[in-house]
């Protein structure tokens, strides 16, 4: 599996605290049956204490070289998971893409906007936007998320929220979205090890409803579509 949206960097967001936690996050992982992850750090002005992408593409580095110290069998690739916010055009000018992909994570949660109004205005620019987790989104009704999709937006589920996210209506709309065959990809928005492990069962959830085939698109194929490798 791929896993394309994780807070498993260390020291940059409110995932990951420290190296030790990467690397138990990493290795738990590696046991769900995860091969390749996107670290999604939050780019945001709405949240305080974020790192500068310097300090994230540090972190990166120490984290790539430590895995491969420890013979972790797992590849790691950079993205960011981004706040929508006013400026966001001008945020990408920095990068922030999903492995420099045309692809973008973004959480449309912060304010209420004409959501087909940013996703055309970052297609016009060339992005494709990743919408992450609207399950999590009261506004986001089914309808919407049809229109969007038709619109060229993707859909991005958080594993936990498949396989009985405390949050019962969070788990009731995510499912629906996988019924509804609305789902592009699933990944764990992993802040800590159990997020990530979530993936396994998932996988397995989405199978026993929807078929292999369909478990391998949302888990395998379209990530490594985004991601380009």
């Amino acid at each position: 599996m791929i896993d394309l949206h994780a807070h498993i960097l260390f020291g940059v967001d409110d995932g990951a605290p420290d190296l030790n936690e990467s690397i138990k996050m990493l290795e738990s992982a590696a046991n769900a049956g995860i091969h390749s992850v996107c670290l999604t750090p939050h780019v945001s002005p709405y949240r305080r204490n974020l790192s500068t992408q310097e300090e994230i593409q540090k972190a990166f580095e120490i984290l790539k070289d430590k895995i491969n110290e420890q013979h972790i069998d797992i590849s790691l690739f950079l993205g960011a998971e981004i706040d929508e916010h006013e400026s966001i055009l001008k945020t990408l000018e920095h990068g922030h893409t999903l492995n420099n992909s045309k692809y973008v994570l973004v959480d449309f949660s912060r304010r209420d906007i004409d959501i087909s109004e940013m996703v055309y205005e970052l297609r016009i620019h060339g992005y494709k936007v990743v919408i992450a987790h609207p399950e999590r989104t009261k506004f986001f009704n089914i309808e919407l998320l049809k229109q969007l999709k038709r619109e060229g937006a993707l859909l991005q589920v958080s594993s936990p929220n498949l396989t009985g996210n405390i949050y019962r209506k969070v788990c009731k709309r995510a499912r629906l979205l996988l019924k509804e065959d609305l789902i592009d990809v699933v990944a764990s928005d992993a802040h800590s090890a159990t997020d990530v492990s979530s993936m396994k069962s998932a996988y397995h959830y989405v199978v026993k409803k929807k078929g292999l085939r369909t478990a391998e698109k949302l888990f395998i194929e379209n990530p490594r579509k985004i991601i380009g490798i």
